[in-house]
């Protein structure tokens, strides 16, 4: 009878494994989607960037968490301040609806715009006409914000040059005061 009780105990006791198995090892899947659009904003205080879509009518707030990678094409590291309005991006996210969140956004190298350059050349044939052929081009450039040191170079060659100013204006007034001697000596 002890032996039927054990062999009863350990087939329950498997059959009770086998139930709660898929239960205890069920894996979830997370779902990434990737949007692409127009970096509108960054909100910090709330860890939001504002993203204007094509396809949607109104942005898109991604949460940035400490886990979001933001990186440019090449897989460089982009501080998110540096993101300057416009540039276009590409954010994987999963969620959906009010709870967007950004696991990865690929900020993209803007596109430079070009036309054609402006030259003007004089043509001379036979007869006594001048035709003249002109072309245009434009570049646009994207800037982002000085970093730390670039703004102190700065502040160190304006200072450098307001320091070369005074010294040209004591140049300039000692100039005029030995002129201005001189003229005195020479009435006298």
């Amino acid at each position: 009878m002890k032996t039927n009780i054990t062999k009863i105990g350990a087939a329950l006791l498997a059959i009770g494994l086998c139930l709660a198995s898929p239960a205890a090892f069920a894996q979830t899947t997370t779902t990434v989607t990737t949007s692409n659009g127009a970096f509108t904003e960054y909100v910090p205080n709330s860890q939001t960037v504002v993203v204007k879509t094509e396809t949607n009518s109104a942005p898109l707030r991604y949460t940035v968490t400490k886990q979001t990678t933001i990186v440019d094409e090449a897989g460089a590291p982009v501080a998110i301040e540096r993101i300057s309005p416009g540039s276009q991006l590409a954010v994987d996210y999963s969620g959906s609806g009010e709870r967007l969140v950004a696991s990865r956004i690929v900020v993209r190298k803007p596109v430079a715009v070009t036309a054609p350059v402006t030259t003007t050349v004089p043509v001379t044939t036979t007869a006594p006409a001048v035709s003249e052929k002109q072309t245009t081009t434009t570049t646009t450039t994207t800037t982002a914000p000085l970093t730390r040191e670039e703004k102190h170079a700065v502040k160190e060659a304006r200072k450098e040059r307001k320091e070369a100013m005074k010294e040209e204006i004591e140049r300039k007034k000692d100039a005029l005061e030995k002129a201005k001697d001189k003229l005195e000596d020479d009435d006298d």
